[in-house]
């Protein structure tokens, strides 16, 4: 392999923020090399730089090496790549698949490649279906995906087939110059079935000489698909290593700025009470006879493969779906008339899985959001107390380390473990004796994710009883005291001390499946 592109000292400034300062970048021929990093590491600035849509700052400077692809006779020289400028990005044979893949689901795989690559025109002008319908094919087969018909509206594909479609259309002319494919985080939509076939779209790619940008966050994925990672810290390359001199710990290391501390709580018993959140024969939805008890200063865990009642589970227990039977107690008072508003009312706090569904209002403040939860505590005789207000979110937004520029920033343009930091504020200013979380680190970044295990950690300490649910085991490994495993919409299994590992657990789950699968097609 040779060298394909190199970037040198890339700054890009933003008023009052430095996003990129002196990263080089070097990336070979037919190689994957990942970009990686947390939220604000400035990933996503040096993709906008380099397709254009961002202007560098200061004396950055970047070359490329056609002939890394094509037989040229001066096999050492280099062109000056512009950045900043995306038609010199596009000469120079770089391509961009952006997470939001840019479809139009109304039209075909056909439609949509010829809409951003050109018509082909025939007589008098007229487009060539023919043509651009065999250019849909053979790209859509190059890639390891002839099974898609190029006539069928991609919003009825699968999602790695709608990937596949993006990828045809940014690799279109790949024998005529495509060099580099940028990919961003290509797999935040994707199943783990449609993940693999991606990947194997990707090696095609590599085997005919085209290197890969990637962009993501999923360690996991770039452990097997990278050949190099080059980590982002603060807007700074703080390491470029093969990935055989790198394994999760260290990368993770490299990513936060400190080493991390392996951390798993110790099992021990709890003094049984009727204090805490318990649940009863609580029946709702596709659940049936839910029992569970969490004690204050206890952490449980809720594992569950999709379609075993997991998902359902939360909006129940915290009255957003209406329950059928059972009942929900809490400090050893059963709540009554149940809805979310007589859960918070008695002593509960929780958040929904979906943040940007039912969390945040992203158009208004971080204040707004934080003390949205009890807006009448700084209500002030007959007019709310803005002072009182401002001074509480900014109290919150320190103790909780929010990275925002003030409170009255739109929570919107935070990241998304700034986010959850805020809602976390809105459900601990409520000094809660139950807390109920749902997904509490999906789409955030490792980082972030540590300081909200932390969050949790310390909820735990101060008493709090907390539920978990989640869909991430070594999360659930990392907070619980012990694990409940569901299937067929029941609580199957309990794991607790030395059985609580992440390989126990996920046995767990598909045992508990099977066996109940098998239970009801014995009673048919």
């Amino acid at each position: 392999m040779g060298i394909l592109l190199k970037i040198h000292r890339l700054t890009k400034m933003f008023p009052g923020q430095v996003a990129l300062e002196d990263v080089d970048l070097e990336i070979q021929t037919g190689s994957t090399h990942a970009l990686v990093g947390q939220n604000g590491s400035g990933k996503s600035t040096l993709i906008k730089v380099l397709c254009g849509f961002h202007q560098p700052t200061g004396e950055s400077s970047a070359e490329y090496y056609p002939q890394s692809i094509f037989d040229t006779p001066s096999l050492n020289e280099s062109i000056e790549l512009q950045l900043g400028d995306g038609r010199a990005a596009a000469n120079a044979g770089i391509r961009f698949v952006h997470q939001d893949l840019g479809l139009v689901d109304s039209f075909n795989a056909i439609e949509n490649i010829s809409m951003g690559v050109g018509y082909t025109r025939g007589f008098a002008g007229s487009i060539n279906w023919k043509a651009d319908r065999k250019r849909a094919e053979e790209g859509l087969a190059s890639l390891g995906f002839p099974d898609i018909d190029v006539n069928t509206p991609v919003g009825l594909l699968s999602p790695s087939q709608k990937t596949a479609v993006a990828i045809a259309r940014a690799l279109h002319d790949w024998d005529k110059g495509a060099s580099l494919l940028v990919l961003d985080e290509p797999t935040a939509s994707l199943p783990g079935a449609d993940v693999e076939r991606l990947f194997a779209a990707i090696r095609r790619l590599q085997d005919k000489g085209v290197a890969i940008l990637y962009v993501s966050h999923h360690l996991d994925e770039v452990f097997e698909i990278a050949d190099t990672a080059t980590i982002l810290r603060d807007g700074k390359r703080v390491a470029t290593l093969p990935m055989d001199e790198l394994n999760h710990d260290k990368m993770i290391e490299l990513m936060i700025g400190q080493n991390l501390e392996k951390r798993q709580q110790i099992s021990r018993d709890f003094e049984s009470s009727e204090k805490g959140l318990k649940v009863t024969d609580l029946s709702g939805g596709t659940l049936a006879g839910i029992d569970l008890h969490v004690e204050p200063g206890e952490i449980v865990g809720v594992a569950g493969i999709m379609g075993s009642g997991r998902e359902m589970l939360v909006p129940l227990i915290t009255g957003q779906t209406p329950s059928d039977a059972g009942y929900v107690a809490i400090d050893n008072t059963e709540i009554q008339n149940y809805s979310p508003k007589s859960a918070i009312d008695a002593g509960m706090a929780f958040l929904a899985a979906d943040r940007y569904v039912q969390g945040v209002i992203a158009i208004q403040s971080v204040r707004t959001n934080l003390t949205l939860s009890d807006v009448g505590r700084n209500w002030n005789s007959f007019r709310l107390d803005h002072k009182a207000e401002q001074k509480e979110s900014e109290e919150w937004i320190e103790k909780l380390d929010v990275k925002t520029p003030t409170s009255e920033t739109p929570i919107g343009s935070l990241s998304g473990g700034n986010q959850q930091k805020v809602l976390f504020a809105r459900s601990l200013r409520l000094n809660p004796s139950v807390l109920v979380l749902d997904e509490p680190t999906r789409g955030i970044d490792v980082g972030a994710k540590e300081e909200i295990h932390q969050l949790v950690d310390q909820a735990s300490r101060d008493n709090t009883a907390v539920l978990v649910v989640s869909t991430d085991t070594d999360e659930l490994v990392r907070l619980s005291h012990r694990v409940l495993v569901m299937a067929n919409g029941v609580i199957s299994e309990q794991l607790i001390g030395d059985s609580m590992t992440v390989e126990k657990i996920e046995k767990a789950q598909l045992q508990s499946h099977e066996q109940m699968k098998a239970g009801a097609h014995g009673n048919t």
